[in-house]
């Protein structure tokens, strides 16, 4: 499977991700770091050959070529998380996705009276938020590290970018999201259908 990552304010973009905002009122004790505002994000110019290995194997990418890869590697970016801080924030508009080179990190499902639920762990090659490339929706939970995690950055202005000046490696792109999105469409069908047997089959042995 797949985090973990250019706002869509432009030239903005660095200085954006190197301010941190913490938000004052929050309950919880994790360490607050909002998803266009975190701090110390760096293009990812070092282990050039092992980020275009990484990149290869994730599904938004697995057919490009390596001239594309190498293309795509030029315009990511990579920061290094701690322990308990907040890489995507529920709520917070998606800005694109995250892969993770290395580390722990949790999805964290906020309920109310400020319960969180964990719906799932995820760890090295694994990634999140491919579908804020596409409709920029809000975060549906917050993805926080669990330990010190090195979180590779594809955004939304990346992908319009490329879209813009090189509308051929763009368009790929946005194809295989769209077939990637209409997978996990079906996938999610199959579940609710399972789940509707499932309730039908308590229902008849009352």
């Amino acid at each position: 499977m797949l985090r973990v990552q250019h706002t869509e304010a432009g030239i903005g973009l660095q200085q954006a991700f190197t301010n941190e905002v913490q938000e004052q009122n929050m309950q919880s004790s994790l360490v607050q770091a909002d998803e266009e505002w975190g701090g110390d994000l760096e293009g990812a110019r070092a282990q050039v050959d092992d980020l275009v290995d990484i990149l290869s194997q994730v599904k938004v990418f697995e057919t490009l070529s390596m001239d594309e890869l190498r293309q795509i590697e030029r315009i990511v970016h990579r920061r290094v998380y701690l322990p308990e801080e907040v890489i995507v924030r529920q709520g917070a508009p998606g800005v694109g996705m995250y892969i993770i080179q290395t580390g722990s990190t949790s999805v964290l499902l906020e309920a109310e009276g400020g319960q969180r639920i964990r719906l799932a762990t995820l760890n090295d090659g694994q990634f999140f938020g491919e579908m804020s490339l596409l409709d920029g929706a809000p975060r549906a939970a917050s993805v926080v590290a669990n330990e010190r995690a090195h979180l590779i950055g594809f955004f939304r202005a990346d992908l319009m970018d490329l879209i813009e000046h090189s509308p051929r490696l763009g368009f790929k792109i946005v194809f295989h999201l769209s077939l990637l999105m209409n997978r996990r469409l079906r996938e999610t069908l199959l579940e609710y259908r399972g789940a509707c047997r499932s309730l039908r089959r308590l229902r008849a042995g009352r």
